[in-house]
């Protein structure tokens, strides 16, 4: 499948006039140049026998090392040939540099992950890995090489899970991250498909009660007259967003700027799905916007200093704790029996526009959810936004005046 060799890269020299010192591999005669972190002068090496001179134990480290890199190959070339598939330049690359398995610890993998969403600003992805990784340290030992985690030990976080009383649901929601985990170790090569410690592990679920505000509620919180001047205003208009803006997620909500705003349509795109949302800003949705005036954010909850945090996460978790905090002691005056959050105002959203004989390929589409007819959802997609702000605008006047 390919060749390697010591070799001296004479392409780059370095300003104290050294070379760095590279494994060449020759795959479909084209040729990749693996870094070794050394860097020596042309007349140090031995081009003839692929050495350094007079540096016997570099030699032996060097040697090693190319066994490990021949080793791989080898692997690859076998696990490819079997399944008639080729790899590029590219992947050889990235797949040799890669850390052996036996190295890499099962929690420093995860953290990669959590790393890499967080650089994507996939603030969300990254929010549930970091949960679901610290619920797993609770419970068991994961600073182990990744082979060595099996089904076995999925079995015993099961039955830790059951007994400190954490819900199917909630269990499903750390097994599924874990799986993610295990599935991204295998695409990267780091360890085999026979590894696969869900192979025979079903994560389970069960149904959820939905968490709603019923039309009288919704229309006893938008007509509170709370005074502009109460500690809860600035908390209650965020509460009218979350549900005027067609359910958005708080995160979304929270990182929007002023640049979202294009005349008359606010546009962003959600974090979790990368979907693009453009919805139109009426008379009311205008007036709420018009109470805030955020420098950095939108909301003004989120500095540029934040936003430039590693901290990120946890700083987006803080603030939806204070939010809901507020938006309750709003739903306890009002007399409100469901706890109000900021995931209440999307499924009560969604809750409305059935009550009031929308669609459900119609309610997906404006949530940004493929359901029921995928063809259908194509098709509100590329004609009907008007539609969509036309059943918005509707909702929201239905909500003000229901009584």
């Amino acid at each position: 499948m390919a060749t390697i060799k010591l070799n001296l890269d004479l392409r780059r020299q370095k300003k104290d006039g050294t070379y760095p010192l590279v494994f060449l591999v020759v795959y479909n005669s084209k040729p990749i140049h693996i870094k070794t972190g050394i860097s020596i002068t042309e007349n140090e090496f031995d081009f003839k026998n692929a050495l350094v001179k007079n540096k016997p134990q570099l030699n032996k480290a060097l040697y090693e090392q190319e066994r490990l890199y021949r080793d791989k190959l080898h692997r690859l070339s076998l696990n490819y040939s079997s399944r008639s598939l080729a790899l590029n330049s590219a992947q050889i690359k990235i797949f040799l540099e890669q850390q052996e398995s036996s190295a890499v610890t099962l929690a420093e993998y995860w953290e990669k992950i959590i790393e890499h969403l967080l650089k994507c600003k996939r603030y969300g992805g990254a929010k549930v890995h970091r949960t679901s990784l610290n619920a797993m340290k609770k419970h068991l030992d994961i600073n182990i090489p990744i082979p060595d985690f099996s089904y076995s030990m999925v079995v015993k976080l099961e039955e830790a899970f059951f007994r400190t009383g954490i819900s199917v649901n909630g269990m499903g929601v750390y097994f599924r991250s874990l799986r993610f985990v295990c599935n991204s170790a295998i695409k990267e090569n780091i360890v085999d498909t026979s590894w696969y410690p869900f192979k025979n592990y079903r994560i389970r679920k069960t149904p959820t009660v939905p968490r709603v505000l019923n039309l009288k509620d919704l229309s006893c919180y938008f007509n509170y007259p709370i005074e502009a001047t109460h500690p809860d205003f600035y908390y209650w208009n965020i509460g009218k967003l979350l549900f005027m803006l067609r359910g958005i997620n708080i995160t979304d909500l929270l990182l929007l700027t002023k640049d979202n705003i294009k005349g008359e349509y606010l546009i962003y795109k959600r974090r979790k799905t990368n979907k693009i949302y453009s919805i139109k800003i009426n008379e009311a949705i205008g007036a709420c916007l018009d109470y805030f005036n955020g420098n950095n954010t939108l909301l003004g909850l989120i500095n540029l200093e934040e936003l430039n945090s590693p901290k990120i996460i946890e700083i987006l978790t803080q603030k939806r704790k204070t939010i809901n905090h507020h938006l309750k002691k709003i739903g306890v005056k009002l007399g409100i029996h469901e706890p109000i959050t900021t995931y209440v105002f999307r499924y009560s959203y969604a809750n409305t526009a059935k009550q009031l004989g929308y669609s459900k390929d119609l309610i997906a589409e404006a949530l940004g959810h493929e359901y029921g007819n995928p063809v259908t959802g194509i098709y509100l997609e590329q004609f009907d936004q008007d539609l969509i702000n036309s059943m918005n605008n509707y909702i929201i006047k239905h909500t003000f005046e229901s009584k």
